[in-house]
């Protein structure tokens, strides 16, 4: 998965968290497990991002080889 595809679908699980939190107010239960989900799915997300540019930046000052 490339790094846009990640940053994409991240801004995905926010508006959907936003969404599911605005329509659901009167399913209480429902709302809870969506957002619940929602925001598992984008820790995941911002974690592969930030393992991403951790080993970007890694990769880009490498020492030089002998």
């Amino acid at each position: 998965m490339t790094l846009g595809t990640s940053a994409l679908l991240l801004a995905v699980a926010v508006i959907g968290i936003v969404l599911t939190s605005k329509y659901l107010r009167e399913r209480r239960a429902l709302c809870i497990a969506c957002i619940v989900l929602l925001s598992l799915i984008a820790l995941a997300f911002i974690c592969y991002i930030g393992l991403t540019l951790i080993f970007i930046d890694a990769v880009q000052n490498q020492p030089p080889a002998l």
